[in-house]
């Protein structure tokens, strides 16, 4: 018997729902007088050559978007969207028709009681959901979405929210049977008791160039919401009302102590007061020298490193040992060597200074050796371009001197950093670096850093857990100090290509400008401690 036009579509109809809805197991009659009875389903049928024609039925391809045809029949269950808010039911919504029963509530300045969000009716679990709209401040989803997506079925927001007001967040959710509507979450954020502002991260203070730009920042809790005033030692800025204090194109007027004040209804707190140091580059005066006194045992290696910038550079290096003795200095080395490195390679050795050299000693400002005539100590005079290591040992133990000299008039190259690692003891044995600024002018700039943990990052094994910098002028008069470095100094670090430092180390750093001259810098480790340490002076540009 041939089928009627209808009964042949009705049949198409039905082999098209059910390739596209596997998960409807439904008898066949039951099925048929479903697709009978749905009005919907009725112009499926209507439209059952299109449907049998297109490309796999898109229409009715997303198993959660025919939430309203499986809720029809008690059998197929219903596509359903809920939100609960602990352990309480919040919202109960379906694709096609939103009801929201009351709001996710929350008070600001108050723990949030978590909401979670999931499907049910559906023919698969929910595998991830696309996530828009705003969620309160201090709210967040868990886990944390990637480009607008949440990989998980079954999501969390939590949090603490910090301002009143009413928000509303869309969810949408994916499955292997389709994908449903965007649904609305929505919030109730009440108004919480006004709290004083309480400042959690304090501005911290900084050195910049002139010319450059320096931020200050500071965070803080209230409720309501604060308002924030910046000062500079103690006048207002005007328009300086946010969180974030930018400052550019500075000069020496912008240097100064800063603080801020943030207010709300509930009162008023200050900050702690930043200080920034404004300085300018001098051309003419250079870093000159470097000079390390260390006892070594007889393994032991003191390492000083160099490094020229704008050309090549003619620098004296020594290793003085027995004339330290003249000096009234016991228990020296007898027999010190140096040896010059380009990153791993040899490239220069001495164990016996040559008499050559003795004329070249007064011109840069060093000592005699050996009353002019020969002796064991070590030097050699190279030119040097870029960045070298120097490795001083001995045949034995003993107290040992290692200097790198600057040589010849100013020119455009020039020593623009110099260091020195060795280990540090207590006492005498200390690490104490010295150097010489030379030329004339204002002061100059420095960066001055001791580095021990630093070095572990590093690979470098027992290193100094807590080195302290402090830097003497030629009266022994203290003129700066640190013992842990501060965050602002990142920058400085990265524009004179120093190694970076991992944020809240106990390494030491510091800039300060002084007058040519002679200086120290001595490290010791805090509490007594002792291990391997660098310290390192740099030219800032």
């Amino acid at each position: 018997m041939t089928p009627t036009a209808p009964a042949l579509r009705l049949a198409q109809a039905l082999f098209t729902l059910r390739r596209l809805l596997p998960w409807l197991n439904l008898p066949a009659g039951a099925l048929l007088a479903l697709l009978q009875r749905t009005p919907a389903v009725q112009t499926v049928i209507r439209a059952g050559e299109q449907l049998v024609a297109g490309r796999g039925g898109e229409v009715l391809r997303a198993a959660f978007t025919v939430a309203g045809l499986g809720a029809t029949h008690a059998l197929a269950g219903a596509t359903t969207f809920i939100v609960t808010q602990g352990s309480t039911t919040i919202i109960n919504a379906t694709p096609q028709r939103t009801t929201v029963r009351t709001a996710a509530t929350g008070t600001a300045g108050a723990a949030f009681t978590p909401v979670a969000f999931t499907y049910t009716g559906t023919p698969s679990a929910p595998q991830y959901y696309s996530i828009s709209g705003q969620l309160p401040p201090g709210l967040a989803i868990s886990p944390a979405p990637v480009f607008s997506t949440v990989r998980s079925g079954t999501p969390t927001i939590t949090g603490t929210p910090t301002q009143a007001g009413t928000y509303t967040f869309f969810v949408q959710g994916y499955g292997t049977g389709g994908q449903g509507s965007p649904e609305p979450i929505v919030f109730n954020i009440a108004a919480g008791a006004a709290t004083a502002p309480s400042i959690t991260a304090q501005p911290q203070g900084q050195t910049a160039r002139a010319g450059g730009s320096a931020t200050f920042s500071v965070t803080a809790s209230a409720s309501p919401n604060p308002t924030y005033q910046w000062q500079r030692n103690g006048v207002t800025l005007p328009g300086a009302t946010t969180a974030t204090l930018a400052l550019s194109s500075l000069t020496a007027a912008d240097a100064g102590a800063y603080k801020v004040t943030v207010t709300n209804s509930a009162g008023s707190v200050s900050s702690n007061e930043a200080s920034l140091a404004v300085y300018t580059p001098n051309p003419s005066a250079r870093l000159a020298n470097l000079s390390v006194r260390a006892a070594l045992a007889a393994a032991d290696t003191l390492i000083v490193g160099l490094s020229v910038g704008g050309g090549s550079r003619d620098v004296l290096v020594r290793a003085v040992g027995p004339t330290l003795g003249a000096f009234g200095v016991g228990g020296t080395m007898a027999d010190p060597r140096l040896e010059l490195y380009d990153s791993q390679s040899r490239v220069f050795s001495n164990d016996d200074w040559p008499l050559n050299l003795a004329s070249v000693f007064p011109t840069v400002g060093a000592f005699a050796l050996g009353n002019g005539s020969p002796s064991k100590d070590a030097a050699f005079l190279q030119p040097i371009n870029g960045t070298r290591s120097i490795m001083a040992q001995g045949t034995g133990s003993g107290v040992v001197l290692v200097e790198a000299y600057d040589t010849g008039a100013p020119a455009a190259a020039r020593l623009v950093n110099v260091s020195a690692r060795n280990r540090v003891g207590t006492g005498d044995n200390i690490l104490i670096a010295g150097f010489n600024i030379s030329g004339t002018g204002g002061p100059k700039p420095l960066l001055i850093r001791a580095v021990g943990p630093g070095l572990a990052a590093l690979g470098v094994t027992g290193t100094l857990a807590d080195p302290k910098l402090e830097i003497f002028d030629g009266t022994t008069a203290k003129v700066a100090e640190n013992d842990s470095w501060n965050a602002s100094l990142a920058p400085v670090f990265t524009s004179v290509g120093a190694f970076g430092l991992n944020p809240g180390s106990r390494d030491a750093a510091l800039v300060v400008s002084l007058a040519p001259g002679s200086y120290t810098a001595q490290v010791s480790g805090v509490g007594g401690l002792t291990g391997d340490a660098i310290i390192e002076v740099y030219e800032l540009p």
